[in-house]
């Protein structure tokens, strides 16, 4: 079965990868309401959130104030705008929101009944996000003027211009609205609605309108007109005209302001602070929980005000309901909205899964890593995220959190389901055609995050594309390991080594690892020789332009082994180990200082007192792997055998040849070996099988 027609939906529709609260079309909406997935943590913040707002319609209350926080990609703005669908139960193609939210809880109709109840009552609600919205010059009334900005607008006033918007509010609580706008359109010949955007340059249409709609003497409305102090307005005024408008209505009517990105907006700026505490006190205690204010921000209410919590307490207590999103979920997401089978599909996998355990259990061994980052654990595991491995959903998150942390130009790229949506119905659009054996290999994913990325990195991934297109020394498949290189760059929970690699690149179930590590393997020595990459004991590390740069230089810069022994000689004997003879009873003894093998001073031919350092026990491994068929382990036994037998002869790494050449270091390393075997104890088995396939 083709991957494609796994899917219970299909796997090449438009998803709304990104949540935008000013999104309102229909078709934008049906969707958002029909796959919104309810995940375990967001159940627990709907319990809160509806048992706090559902005890207000029985008890008054001033604690109208709600706080949504997270960070990017932990759904904050996406729980929001479905709050405010479902509070308001709008109506969408003829179904109410509600009803489209009740198969979501048929596990739990406990709390579908505190929502339906909820939502009995007429609701209104005023969704924005504050950064698009709030006015550019953020003085300590920014917040004042967005609230009166929306709230005018809602009621079909001009809010974008306070003095015009209470004008209208005036001519409307005196029920001239019709006339007014009929006069006006007589004298100016076009529609008020049309032309109050250009308030100031209609004056003498304006000011013998209001003259007479509203009997105002000529002195009077230029004086109105020309006043600049009419655009200013008071919190106490607006939270009044704020009740009147609810005064209006229905006892279990209720106004939300739910308002996005108001912590990004405010900070920490102590004015607008107290301009947001000074307001939502006084619709507190003013409308007694007749209009709410449910704000979202990256970071908790506590967080934003610690630094000066005495002078911001009464916020606290206004904001007393407190939801904290995570991306933790973000697998559950993913599974239910991209990856939900179909029942044939689901039959089948299992199945695939049951054939194939034990080359899954093997193929996904990591060395190194975390216990978290694995494969599948059973057939249930493997239907819900094929072609996906457990480990992705992990690693992806840090991917971006890394890509963010790091100075790239993806700051605002969302590590929790927005981000992760689009990229996993990326990868998986890519294998659509393959069957169910395919898997998707960790580099698919760079796609998903290569525009957000800075011309530093994305300028070494398509020099090295261009390479492969043109042969120059290149191949596809080395580019993909490039790729993957960058992804786990900054990742620590996966060690960037050949045997892990191997298993990032795997594309099928049925792949031969020891022929893939043969693949890998070359890719990553012609990346090497070209410079694209860097090594670092058994570790490989993608490098920036920059970074190729200071690597070709380290690598043409020849080191003075003498001088750096020189060095580390002077700190160990002339500062660590001041001692130049070994006492034995009444006698002094000489002996020969040596550090990495040399001689440091005159040699007496008697006793040595040997150091070896840490850099030397690399060079050996590195210099020993790249001659033998072996890494890790092995190769550092092998370091260990070599350094005692150099040591019987006196043979030092700087006597190895320099030489790129691996015949003229294997022949090294088997003379010395053998004059330390007919010198030394017997040589450890595995030694020798390792040291019987030099290069």
């Amino acid at each position: 079965m083709m991957i494609r027609d796994m899917f219970a939906d299909d796997i090449n529709r438009k998803i709304n990868g990104v949540i935008k609260v000013d999104q309102a079309a229909d078709d934008v909406i049906e969707q958002e309401l029909n796959e919104y997935v309810i995940t375990r943590e967001l159940k627990k913040h709907f319990i809160t959130f509806f048992n706090y707002y559902g005890d207000a319609f029985d008890q008054p209350t001033a604690d109208m104030g709600v706080w949504i926080s997270g960070f990017f990609g932990s759904g904050k703005s996406h729980f929001l705008k479905m709050l405010s669908y479902l509070l308001e139960n709008k109506e969408v193609k003829g179904i109410r929101s509600v009803e489209r939210f009740r198969k979501k809880f048929e596990d739990d109709p406990a709390t579908f009944m505190l929502i339906d109840r909820a939502t009995k009552g007429q609701t209104e609600t005023i969704l924005f996000n504050i950064d698009i919205e709030g006015f550019s010059n953020k003085d300590k009334t920014a917040v004042l003027r967005v609230f009166a900005k929306m709230f005018y607008n809602h009621l079909g006033f001009y809010g974008e211009n306070l003095k015009v918007a209470m004008m209208e509010r005036y001519i409307d609580q005196q029920g001239k609205t019709e006339e007014f706008r009929r006069v006006f359109e007589e004298k100016k010949g076009k529609p008020w609605l049309e032309m109050r955007r250009a308030f100031a340059f209609n004056g003498k249409f304006i000011i013998p309108t209001l003259m007479e709609v509203l009997d105002m003497s000529e002195d009077d409305a230029k004086t109105w007109f020309n006043d600049k102090t009419a655009t200013e307005i008071s919190i106490a005024q607006l939270v009044e005209d704020m009740k009147a408008y609810v005064d209006t209505k229905p006892a279990n009517f209720r106004l939300l302001f739910m308002i996005d990105e108001v912590g990004q907006y405010v900070g920490t700026d102590t004015d607008m602070l107290l301009n947001l505490q000074s307001l939502t006190e006084k619709i507190g205690s003013e409308c007694e929980g007749k209009i709410w204010v449910i704000c979202t921000g990256q970071e908790a209410i506590d967080e934003i005000i610690k630094v000066r919590a005495d002078e911001f307490s009464r916020i606290q207590a206004r904001f007393k309901t407190r939801l904290s999103l995570s991306s933790s979920s973000v697998d559950e997401v993913i599974q239910k909205r991209i990856l939900k089978k179909k029942s044939e599909a689901t039959t089948d996998l299992e199945t695939v899964y049951e054939q194939n355990d034990s080359v899954l259990r093997n193929l996904f061994s990591f060395s190194g890593s975390i216990l978290d980052i694995k494969g599948y654990s059973g057939p249930r595991e493997f239907t819900e995220n094929f072609p996906f491995v457990p480990y992705q959903f992990i690693i992806m998150q840090k991917v971006f959190a890394e890509i963010r942390k790091h100075g790239n130009s993806g700051k605002h790229l969302s590590g929790g389901e927005r981000s992760m949506l689009s990229g996993f119905q990326e990868a998986a659009q890519k294998i659509q055609e393959k069957d169910e054996y395919a898997l998707v290999p960790f580099f698919r994913f760079y796609d998903t995050v290569h525009t957000f990325l800075d011309g530093s990195i994305r300028r070494v991934i398509e020099r090295c594309q261009k390479a492969a297109d043109n042969g120059d020394g290149i191949e596809q498949q080395d580019v993909d390991v490039l790729k993957l290189l960058y992804l786990i760059r900054y990742i620590d929970d996966i060690p960037s080594n050949l045997d892990n690699i191997v298993i990032l690149m795997a594309d099928d179930i049925r792949v031969d690892k020891i022929i893939m590590r043969e693949a890998v393997r070359g890719c990553l020595d012609r990346l090497m020789s070209q410079n694209y990459i860097g090594r670092t004991g058994d570790t490989y590390n993608f490098l920036t332009d920059e970074e190729q740069d200071i690597q070709r230089e380290i690598r043409d810069t020849n080191v003075d082994t003498a001088s750096i022994v020189e060095r580390i000689a002077q700190m160990i004997y002339g500062d660590i180990f001041t001692t130049k003879k070994f006492r034995y009873g009444k006698y002094d003894f000489a002996f020969d200082q040596m550090v990495d093998g040399i001689t440091v001073g005159v040699a007496t031919g008697g006793m040595r007192l040997r150091f070896l350092t840490v850099g030397i026990a690399f060079l050996y491994i590195s210099a020993i792997s790249s001659c033998v068929n072996t890494t890790g382990l092995l190769a550092m036994l092998a370091a260990e055998t070599f350094i005692q037998f150099s040591a019987i002869q006196g043979i030092s790494f700087s006597s190895m040849p320099r030489s790129e050449s691996l015949t003229s270091r294997s022949r090294f390393f088997r003379r010395v070996l053998i004059f330390g075997a007919r010198s030394s104890a017997v040589i450890p088995p595995n030694i020798l099988a390792i040291f019987a396939n030099l290069k």
